[in-house]
């Protein structure tokens, strides 16, 4: 390797018929056979991949390492801007009050609870996640999971960033951990009422979560009882529990379908019973009415787009029996639902504007809780208590932290009970925030969402950020870190374009399969629109996992458009994944892409859009990409095997870097402190590309 010149990739022609065409790879070889294993065990990666890996990495390093000192200052500034020392809020559950606590310099929460009939002072650590973290490289917690008696707490931790959970106990009263050790499984546990044992969801050799699972305690994992098993790769299993603490709640799905089983907690069977076999393209959840001794169902049933609430006796739950509860309203998206002793609670998106309904259960009354900002993001919490009478409102702007409110659900009134502070401080009032709408090739209107600096000039270099598949709604909520940027006067612009739902079911479903195009061809329009009405010069990309496709895809169309781009851990080699179904994720995302194993259509579709097949002979801008070693959702070779070609074929100077994080996955580095670190080499890029690195803060 010369560090006057990049890595380079050596080519291994692979040629293989799909469809009766020719699909040629020069850069296959990048993914290790081995790759099961890798993700438990990363040395056991091919040496030659390895090297090249740690090659791009050196090389990356040494070529940016004059950045250090803006790294290391925006570093400083992030974190200056968090409450390093910090409490959560008590939340009440059973007899006792649980709440988390931050230390100076620990990267991760201290989980703490005092007695109902005590106070905060007398509160006591139960579980120290920093303690836990000791012996690994790697470490990101997953749940913590009080026994019903609350003596008991199973917690679940990843050591590899491979995502593969592994499930410990511990005996509070004793305070002393017992024997029992659950491996590969998703990391959520659910008590059984009398708490001699769980439930859980084991994955299989391919990251799926495809197994309901019972520990008894004392035993070990070979003794496990297997309640179910999906044999359809397509689907996913998760579970969760209602709120009234009676059912079990196991939940079969993928992208556009879902099926749920319950196990009635009450009996000591175990068995499941099926709410309602699952229907393509019909979805649904449940909660549970106690007093009305109903279900009520959250679904797209009768083309309800964009989703209705139905109820149900839960004795007799055909689907022969459901009727309406709350009816389908045409633009209304119904985005979540709980149900409380006396009240219903549903979050719902209405042009792109968040509310929350509260409806008596009594007397039917309705009161809707919204806010008057242009943009902002809203969001509840109904605590772990079937009985209370209140909830917690978090609401937030791109201007403003978040506050906390609690609200009484009976006289509706709504308090403060907690602000995000801002140590170095900030004040809302220097920023502008604005909601523009830019037109597609299609003439539909995509929002954007935009803050600024007051005193930031028309033209500023802009980040624009997009994501766009899955239904996902990118909020407009507060984010202490960008202001790193937008501090240094850029402007930062969140593209809610098709693909997400931030204008309801339709609008993510206009961006997917067949309609995939829709989403790259939204976020180019967007970009040429800010340029166009003078609100942005330069514009600069970011994007992450399909949000990374989206980057990946939009650079090989339209790469004049953008003066630099951040891809973090994407989905670019959309095409080679999609065809293998061994992948871990691969049988589920036949929902989102479509299928081109079966399909030649589909196959065509996601070829003529992939962006590691659609690398041109054309100039590209500054990218920086960056990927996990052990990442099971889009595996390392996916952004190493992008960059490689994007050298071997682009025709211009400008560089390429690929960072890979040897010891981490999806989710890049854990810990607060690493994660913090990973925003500060990213927006240190991003700013060097911009002429904004030597731009000292405004006040």
């Amino acid at each position: 390797m010369s560090i006057a010149n990049p890595p380079k990739a050596r080519k291994k022609l692979v040629k293989t018929k799909v469809h009766n065409t020719e699909l040629s790879d020069q850069y296959s070889w990048i993914r290790d056979d081995n790759w099961q294993e890798v993700l438990h065990s990363p040395n056991v990666l091919k040496k030659n991949i390895r090297k090249y890996i740690d090659d791009e990495n050196k090389w990356t390093n040494k070529k940016l390492s004059f950045l250090k000192p803006l790294e290391k200052k925006i570093f400083n500034e992030i974190k200056g801007k968090i409450k390093e020392e910090d409490i959560s809020i008590p939340q009440k559950d059973g007899n006792w009050f649980y709440y988390s606590e931050t230390k100076k310099n620990k990267e991760y929460s201290i989980l703490r609870r005092y007695k109902s009939t005590t106070t905060r002072k007398n509160s006591l650590i139960y579980h120290d996640w920093n303690k836990e973290s000791i012996p690994y490289k790697y470490f990101k917690p997953g749940g913590a999971y009080n026994s019903n008696n609350h003596n008991l707490l199973a917690w679940s931790y990843d050591d590899k960033g491979s995502e593969f959970y592994k499930i410990k106990i511990k005996n509070l009263n004793q305070k002393k951990h017992l024997n029992d050790k659950i491996s590969e499984t998703d990391g959520s546990v659910i008590w059984e009422t009398n708490d001699t044992g769980f439930y859980y969801i084991k994955m299989d050799k391919n990251h799926r979560p495809s197994c309901l699972c019972f520990h008894f305690l004392g035993t070990h994992q070979d003794q496990d009882i297997e309640i179910y098993n999906e044999k359809d790769s397509g689907y996913f299993l998760n579970i969760s529990e209602t709120l009234s603490k009676k059912y079990l709640i196991l939940t079969i799905h993928n992208h556009e379908t879902s099926e749920i089983r319950i196990i009635n907690q009450q009996k000591k069977d175990r068995k499941l019973k099926l709410i309602a076999k699952r229907k393509k393209g019909i979805e649904y959840s449940i909660e549970h009415d106690q007093e009305n001794s109903r279900f009520l169902i959250l679904t797209n049933k009768d083309n309800a787009i964009d989703f209705k609430l139905m109820k149900t006796d839960e004795n007799n739950f055909s689907k022969k029996k459901w009727t309406d509860f709350l009816p389908y309203r045409e633009g209304v998206l119904i985005t979540n639902f709980s149900c409380l002793a006396k009240y219903i609670i549903v979050q719902e998106l209405e042009n792109g504007i968040p509310r929350i309904l509260v409806i008596n259960k009594k007397n039917k009354k309705k009161n809707i809780i919204k806010f008057d900002e242009e943009i902002y993001d809203l969001d509840f919490n109904e605590g772990y208590e079937y009985k209370s009478e209140e909830i917690r409102i978090y609401y937030s702007s791109m201007a403003t932290p978040l506050l906390t409110y609690n609200c009484k659900l009976k006289d509706q009134k709504k308090r403060i009970i907690k602000k995000q502070e801002i140590p170095t401080g900030h004040n809302p009032k220097n920023y502008i925030l604005t909601r523009v709408y830019a037109s597609s090739l299609d003439g539909k209107k995509i929002p954007i969402s935009i803050i600024k600096r007051k005193n930031t000039p028309k033209n500023a270099p802009t980040l624009l950020y997009g994501y766009g598949s899955y239904g996902i709604s990118i909020p407009p909520s507060f984010s202490a870190s960008r202001l790193s940027l937008i501090d240094r006067g850029m402007i930062y612009a969140i593209a809610h374009i098709r693909g997400g739902m931030e204008k309801g079911k339709k609008w993510y479903e206009d961006g997917k399969k067949r309609k995939k195009l829709n989403s790259f061809n939204d976020f180019i329009s967007c970009a040429k629109f800010l340029k166009k009405e003078n609100i942005s010069g330069n514009i600069s990309i970011h994007g992450g996992s399909a949000g990374g496709l989206l980057i990946g895809a939009s650079l090989n169309i339209s790469p004049d458009t953008f003066h630099c781009a951040v891809a973090e851990v994407p989905f670019v080699d959309v095409l080679n994944t999609i065809l293998d179904e061994t992948l871990p994720l691969t049988p589920p995302e036949w929902e989102e892409w479509g299928n081109p194993i079966k399909n030649r259509s589909d196959y065509d579709y996601i070829r003529s859009y992939s962006p590691y097949d659609n690398i041109k002979k054309q100039s590209y801008p500054a990218i920086l990409a960056t990927s996990g070693l052990t990442d099971p959702r889009v595996t390392y070779w996916e952004a190493t095997k992008w960059i490689a070609k994007l050298r071997n074929k682009k025709i211009d100077d400008n560089p390429i870097f690929l960072k890979t994080y040897t010891e981490a996955g999806h989710g890049g580095m854990a810990g607060r402190y690493n994660q913090i670190r990973e925003i500060a080499f990213i927006y240190a890029f991003i700013l060097w590309r911009n002429n904004l690195t030597k731009r000292s803060i405004s006040r």
